[in-house]
């Protein structure tokens, strides 16, 4: 008896781009408490390419990295200021 083989596709939607935990500007949100964990650590990152510096303090608040991702003037899906990470 031949058993016949299904070939399964999947079609992942953005996989052919480049990832923001990969790139040189993606600050990974930090957590402070050991007993705490957020819930998706890639989610809060931020971009050190884009965000405001406070007039006053001079503290830079930076966007994070989603928001920069679905703006195309900021780095767009595209990736448009990605700088790979140096290993």
């Amino acid at each position: 008896m031949m058993r016949l083989i299904q070939k399964r596709y999947f079609f992942i939607k953005n996989a052919n781009l480049k990832s923001c935990v990969n790139c040189m500007n993606f600050i990974e949100e930090k957590n402070n408490y050991p007993y705490e964990e957020l819930p998706n650590d890639k989610l809060y990152g931020k971009c050190k390419k884009f965000g405001t510096q406070n007039l006053v303090t001079g503290e830079i608040d930076n966007e994070t990295a989603i928001i920069c991702r679905n703006d195309n003037n900021k780095c767009s899906s595209m990736g448009k200021y990605f700088e790979k990470k140096l290993v």
